[in-house]
């Protein structure tokens, strides 16, 4: 009996071999109108024949209520806080968004971690925090589908964060939080 030993540089004629032929050889053709492939059990075609799950209803404005409610207590200061947001980004405002943030303010702009004191000093930085696409998240964000936890009020995608800063009297609602996305 003769033992055949196959060495690296073998192995890898063979392998190169082998992706060559199989490199060669043409995909079968495939229409490209026809549905992807689905697995048993795959949720757009069920194993059992039933139709797929409905989907979830749509949030209310009762339902962000009752969470913020749960959270915060008053869900008022929220959906005030968001219709100010909006009004003054739409009307370009600096000055009016500057000072709905809770300071000193922690961000990044251009990767670089940034601390701003004061409302002057954000606003001289307005355009590098407030990036298009933050302020796209927040004209489109609606009250109806505001994301809550215990860490805040989420816009958009994480794009800004919310939440009740101050005791007593000086109780506010304030941005807490800006991501650059």
């Amino acid at each position: 009996m003769t033992a055949r030993f196959l060495t690296s540089a073998g192995l890898a004629t063979a392998l190169f071999a082998g992706s060559m032929a199989f490199a060669q050889t043409p995909a079968p053709p495939t229409d490209p109108t026809a549905p992807p492939p689905t697995l048993p059990g795959d949720p757009a075609a069920p194993a059992t024949g039933a139709p797929p799950p409905a989907a979830a209803p749509a949030p209310t404005a009762a339902d962000v209520d009752r969470q913020l409610t749960t959270l915060f207590g008053d869900p008022a200061p929220f959906k005030a806080f968001l219709a100010d947001l909006q009004t003054a980004t739409a009307a370009e405002d600096k000055k009016a968004v500057t000072a709905m943030v809770d300071y000193p303010f922690k961000t990044k702009v251009d990767g670089k971690d940034v601390t701003f004191e004061k409302a002057a000093d954000l606003q001289k930085a307005y355009d590098e925090v407030f990036t298009p696409g933050v302020l796209v998240a927040i004209k489109s964000q609606t009250y109806e589908t505001l994301f809550a936890n215990d860490m805040g009020v989420m816009i958009g995608s994480g794009q800004v964060w919310l939440s009740q800063t101050g005791e007593g009297e000086a109780k506010a609602v304030k941005i807490i939080g800006i991501n650059q996305m």
